[in-house]
């Protein structure tokens, strides 16, 4: 006996999908809503004096050094410590004395967006070996970067 194969149809299976859109835009709204944007700035570490320490009677003492691009046969030798113009050798000495002096001194290193690499690397070398940690590097825009040796 033969058996006859009887094909079936095979009905497909709606699924409803606009229940479903409509579980996935109110999820999506959802999150929308709840978001919490992340503030940069409070990414930002910050070092604050512990609660009831005492102010120390002695006043911080900072040395603010300028990289400027300086135009002239010398310029990668000359910095500027505090507004007045150091060649390097005479720099890196004076820090290495006053990190013997005072090794918590602070040290901000105003750079130009023009000066060359390698004087920043230098002075950071060079404050590096004196032993100084307290370091602050900025740009700040308010000073005039072009220094002329004439």
């Amino acid at each position: 006996m033969a058996r006859k194969r009887m094909k079936r149809k095979i009905e497909e299976a709606n699924v409803p999908l606009s229940a479903m859109m409509d579980v996935v835009f109110l999820l999506l709204i959802y999150f929308i809503a709840t978001q919490k944007p992340i503030i940069e700035d409070t990414l930002l570490g910050v070092n604050l004096p512990a609660p009831g320490s005492s102010k120390s009677d002695k006043p911080v003492q900072l040395f603010t050094i300028d990289v400027f691009k300086v135009n002239g046969a010398e310029g990668d030798n000359v910095y500027y410590l505090n507004g007045r113009p150091w060649y390097f050798s005479d720099l890196k000495e004076t820090l290495i004395e006053t990190a013997k002096t005072d090794p918590d001194i602070t040290v901000i290193i105003n750079c130009d967006p023009n000066a060359r690499h390698k004087k920043l690397i230098r002075i950071l070398d060079a404050c590096n070996e004196a032993g100084l940690s307290k370091l602050n590097l900025l740009n700040d825009p308010t000073v005039r970067f072009v220094k002329n040796n004439n």
